[in-house]
């Protein structure tokens, strides 16, 4: 077994570089096992500008990934996933969350209420708002989309923290909530790496959220966030580091909305 990357993106978010084949070339010369495919679903149209495909574009996106699979089925292990923003997840049909041709979907947030938190063009709200506040509202938003049972993975768990703003009060309480909630669902969380090419200069989640994890048996899949081929496998090696520190043992892979196990060791 190779490192895995459940979290790539594609031409048709509109903010990555590179073709689809590219990323799945390099996957190849860097010796991933598994590459998943997990690019941005609809946003509305008022939003999605720049950000995500369109919906007469899901199909498009499906057949790509789906060729690929079918091409490099003897190099690599490719599956076909989505990252979908909750609470906003309305406008990817509801269709899809029982498509067979779909291994997984990722659900992430990236809004609170109408303020996109991680785009770099806001990021100066953080300075007028409540930053405990804000941490709360958002951790708020992922309990929620944990509860609902519709989600294999939860991208970025602390998403918040990417431009380096930090809270006041301690949230390890609602994380805990959150964990117990992922464990019972049985609902992985990536180890994300791409924060550590944002200001905040560290992998979502942070440790202290991964020893959390650990503690209430939530499983664990790699992945970096990655929008340009050359990023494919970032900083995965590390993280795999990171979960045997923490005293995980296994990682998740995905197939059909299934998910299995992967003995850390082999990676």
């Amino acid at each position: 077994m190779g490192l895995i990357n459940y979290h790539t993106h594609t031409p048709l978010c509109s903010h990555a570089t590179g073709t689809t084949e590219e990323y799945v070339k390099s996957a190849i010369e860097k010796n991933l096992s598994e590459l998943g495919f997990s690019d941005h679903a609809p946003l509305p149209e008022e939003m999605r500008k720049g950000i995500t495909m369109a919906p007469e574009e899901l199909e498009q996106y499906m057949a790509c990934i789906l060729e690929y699979r079918e091409k490099y089925h003897d190099r690599i292990s490719i599956k076909l996933g989505f990252e979908v923003d909750y609470p906003l997840q309305h406008t990817f049909d509801m269709k899809y969350y029982n498509d067979p041709r779909i291994d997984y979907l990722m659900g992430s947030c990236h809004f609170i209420e109408s303020w996109p938190f991680d785009q770099d063009p806001y990021r100066d709200e953080y300075r007028n708002r409540d930053i405990d506040a804000a941490y709360a509202a958002y951790y708020t938003i992922v309990e929620s989309m944990a509860k609902t049972g519709l989600f294999d993975i939860i991208g970025h768990f602390d998403l918040i923290k990417k431009f380096g703003f930090r809270p006041v009060k301690n949230f390890s309480g609602q994380v805990e909530i959150i964990a117990g909630i992922l464990s019972v669902k049985g609902t992985a969380v990536e180890i994300n790496t791409s924060g550590l090419l944002k200001p905040v200069g560290e992998m979502y989640p942070s440790d202290e959220i991964i020893k959390i994890l650990f503690e209430k048996n939530v499983p664990v899949t790699t992945g970096s966030d990655c929008h340009s081929p050359d990023l494919i496998d970032y900083m995965l090696r590390e993280a795999v580091v990171k979960l045997k520190k923490a005293g995980y043992r296994k990682i998740s892979g995905f197939e059909k909305r299934k998910r299995y196990d992967i003995d850390i060791d082999e990676i």
